[in-house]
């Protein structure tokens, strides 16, 4: 049996960090675990959209990682990490708190990435995060009282940029003129191809307009700059929401502390980090060798905290670790008010009933934290004989 003296420390509480510390409590409740992140809530990022449609209440899809983390008997720290001494196996925090660690699991998750491109972080809104969302609320909720057709650039082709597009469509009607804009010659392009399929006849029904093969140059007060092979045109514009990518949250790290891959902190098929067994990384900040080309999900991030949980059960038995498998569920797209798209596991769905089953499988994936989001979404009950039915067609197939 390993010894373990230190709580283990868990920096980042998003979907990798958060199933990791539920399922290893849950297999060691004795366990010490301490979590850090420098937010009080948990964003539940796939029902922001449902946030902005006021589907659903801010803080049902924002639980407190106080509650959260008391009720499954873990210590939860709020603090940003700002240095990792891997050397001594000592984290430092923005107050100057210094924490020694046995064990540390790194999963501080992504931010917007500008790619350097002039104007977006001054002019652009993101949706990235609670903050982001309140911003890009108030600002659709003032145009309100001015004139219509105002023109909204949505930067980004993929799930985030199209479910966006839908909401505010259905939201406010008329009130703007959207615009979706991806670099390739297609939108979702890495996505399933009925979502992709549905997504378009949804983007086609809103009459939101797609410009493709085009890439922002520039975002000044007023203007964007997009390149096409027609060259360059400048629009004008009222507002431009940004969710053409994302890049590992990784200010903590020092040049060349560790073994990086397309920016990312590359760990083994154990998620270990390379020359620092003793730590792991997990989620968005993490890449896999050999696994390059999984996505960044929150479907890769919660396998990875599961399968990580299990290999510490082995770890502490004394056993050999186990590599990580990716097994793919299947993906969920929101296509405006009451409307979704599903692919995965031999099933397709899409429309009114698509939409309840993707609420009540998101509900479903965290059952320790949605007891919080249970207490005040009636939805969930209401809503469990469409649920049975949908699991009932998902696993007969």
């Amino acid at each position: 049996m390993k010894s373990i003296q230190k709580p283990i420390v868990i920096v980042g509480a998003g979907f990798a960090g958060m199933t990791f510390a539920l399922s290893l409590k849950n297999l060691y409740p004795s366990l010490p675990i301490l979590v850090v992140d420098s937010e009080p809530n948990f964003i539940f990022k796939p029902l922001m959209y449902e946030v902005l449609s006021k589907e659903i209440r801010s803080w049902e899809a924002t639980p407190k990682f106080a509650n959260i983390f008391s009720d499954a008997g873990i210590t939860f720290l709020r603090n940003c990490l700002t240095k990792i001494s891997f050397k001594d196996s000592i984290l430092e925090f923005s107050d100057e708190l210094k924490l020694s660690y046995q064990y540390l699991v790194i999963c501080t998750g992504s931010i917007p990435n500008s790619f350097f491109i002039k104007g977006v972080d001054e002019n652009c809104y993101f949706f990235n995060d609670v903050h982001d969302l309140n911003k890009l609320n108030s600002f659709l909720k003032e145009s309100q009282d001015t004139a219509s057709h105002k023109k909204l650039f949505i930067v980004g082709g993929g799930p985030s940029g199209i479910e966006l597009a839908c909401k505010i469509k259905d939201i406010y009607t008329d009130q703007f003129e959207i615009n979706v804009i991806e670099k390739s010659n297609e939108i979702l392009n890495k996505n399933k191809i009925f979502n992709r399929e549905q997504s378009e006849k949804a983007l086609e029904k809103r009459k939101i307009n797609v410009i493709l093969n085009s890439t922002v140059k520039e975002v000044s007060e007023t203007k964007i700059s997009i390149s096409s092979e027609v060259g360059i045109t400048s629009l004008d514009k009222d507002i431009v929401i940004w969710t053409a990518g994302v890049k590992p949250n990784l200010s903590f790290l020092e040049t060349d502390q560790i073994t990086k891959k397309f920016g990312r902190i590359l760990v083994n098929n154990n998620l270990q980090i390379e020359n620092h067994k003793n730590c792991f990384a997990i989620g968005d900040i993490s890449v896999i060798e050999g696994m390059e080309d999984l996505p960044i999900t929150a479907q890769v991030a919660m396998q990875e905290g599961n399968h990580l949980a299990n290999n510490f059960e082995l770890l502490i038995q004394g056993k050999d670790s186990l590599p990580f498998e990716f097994q793919d569920n299947g993906e969920m797209i929101s296509l405006g008010i009451g409307e979704a798209s599903i692919s995965g596991l031999g099933v397709t769905l899409s429309g009114k009933l698509a939409f309840e089953a993707r609420r009540l499988i998101y509900a479903s994936k965290l059952p320790d934290i949605t007891e919080s989001l249970k207490s005040a979404s009636s939805w969930i009950f209401e809503k469990k004989s469409i649920f049975k039915k949908f699991l009932k067609k998902d696993y007969s197939n």
